[in-house]
């Protein structure tokens, strides 16, 4: 599945990244940056030092996308979630890797209009994807499905009591590519809330020693601290690999179509349920021990063969 990976790393999208790259179902052809979880030029930064971790062969182009939503500014809301480099503080150095174009929105229609790609997953705020639709309605028609980490649909939110995060960032933008008639898979909080990964689930890891090892143990140990510390809660959520897992092995959701939307105002980022066409696939239920399986199981892969 030839693919092009919309993030904001971010720990999560880190990890989903990984995923990906360890997944043969997918082709990843391209990544695009938008700011989110930290501001661009880190979230760019972030993703090179992840490919260089991951050290794929032939790693894909790299675009620095959006630095801001379509209307307002972009404001750091999760320094303290993610750290202050968005990678739970690892410091890492400078990445060697570098990066391939600054109009990562070019790259991506780019891309879709040569027909390398056919598929997105989404995993940060949806400004890049709004902004691409706009400069070149045609890619609507060439995608064949976008797969979005974003939105509470029936639960609160982890922003606000009503917002997602990536829906709070950019609503004007969620709400334009949700409307956009392009086949849409939404991974939500309703789902990526079921799933915890927890310091047992990856003791295994501890055994290697190699700078993939140690930055996927420290990134998840780190989410997991902050959860239990501000959160209470037992283990970390992996919303953005769920996303990616959803793509490579959709056996794992059960799904319901809805009518979606997204507000503006005060309740700024929330997803409204709507009458009419039916416009977005929306995860329902999760297959959480299936996921944690397919997700450890693959992890492990890399770190060993590195």
């Amino acid at each position: 599945m030839p693919t092009i990976i919309d993030c904001d790393p971010g720990i999560d999208d880190s990890l989903a990244i990984l995923l990906a790259l360890a997944s043969n179902e997918l082709d990843v052809k391209a990544i695009t940056t938008t700011f989110g979880n930290v501001e661009l030029r880190q979230t760019t930064k972030n993703v090179l030092n992840v490919l260089e971790l991951s050290k794929v062969k032939n790693p894909p182009p790299v675009g620095a996308g959006s630095g801001q939503p379509l209307k307002g500014t972009y404001v750091d809301f999760t320094r303290g979630v993610h750290g202050i480099d968005g990678l739970g503080n690892r410091e890492l150095p400078p990445p060697k890797l570098k990066l391939t174009t600054d109009d990562g929105i070019g790259l991506l229609i780019s891309k879709i209009n040569s027909g390398e790609v056919d598929t997105i997953i989404a995993t940060g705020p949806l400004t890049n994807l709004a902004r691409a639709l706009s400069r070149d309605a045609e890619i609507a028609r060439r995608i064949k499905e976008i797969y979005i980490m974003g939105g509470a649909v029936f639960t609160e939110g982890n922003i606000t009591p009503y917002a997602e995060f990536n829906f709070y960032c950019d609503p004007d933008a969620a709400d334009y590519v949700l409307n956009n008639k392009i086949p849409i898979t939404l991974i939500s909080l309703d789902v990526t809330h079921k799933v915890n990964v927890t310091e047992a689930h990856i003791a295994p890891f501890k055994k290697y020693t190699n700078r993939l090892s140690e930055f996927v143990v420290g990134i998840i140990e780190y989410s997991i601290n902050y959860h239990r510390i501000y959160r209470g809660a037992r283990g970390a959520h992996l919303h953005d690999p769920l996303a990616v897992a959803i793509a490579v092995a959709p056996q794992l959701g059960k799904y319901e179509d809805l009518s979606l939307g997204v507000e503006r105002g005060e309740k700024h980022g929330m997803v409204q349920i709507k009458s009419g066409a039916r416009n977005v696939r929306t995860v329902r239920e999760i297959d959480a021990d299936g996921f944690l399986k397919l997700f450890l199981g693959r992890m492990g892969g890399a770190i060993e063969t590195i």
